[in-house]
């Protein structure tokens, strides 16, 4: 009962410095570092020229971080319109009930994605 502050053991759940970056990911990561530098470093190129380089390079990484969200959504998107297009065919109350029901699921799946 009468041991020191020193002797306990550290907390289980301590947060912890993010992993570092693999080398292969840091080079290239640096590579394309340099890569936009060195066009928007260039005063020989027009200034239109350089922006639309440095754009082109920006997008494309932008687009592998933003190609499965927007698959996602266009699944998302398919499957409710086909629901709601199989259950128009059944009637009017059957096509209420599934909008609503599609509506419900997706404001609460987007609301989970935004936290």
């Amino acid at each position: 009962m009468g041991s020191k502050q020193n002797d306990l053991d550290p907390p289980s759940l301590q947060s912890e410095s993010a992993p570092p970056l693999s080398p292969q990911s840091s080079d290239k990561h640096m590579e394309l570092s340099s890569k936009l530098e060195t066009i928007l470093s260039h005063k020989e190129v027009p200034l239109f020229h350089r922006l639309q380089s440095a754009t082109w390079i920006e997008l494309k990484l932008l687009f592998k971080l933003v190609a499965p969200a927007i698959f996602v959504y266009l699944v998302s998107f398919g499957m409710s319109t086909s629901t709601q297009i199989f259950s128009g065919h059944l009637g009017n109350l059957e096509l209420a009930a599934a909008s609503l029901g599609n509506n419900g699921i997706q404001l609460f799946a987007f609301g989970l994605l935004g936290k």
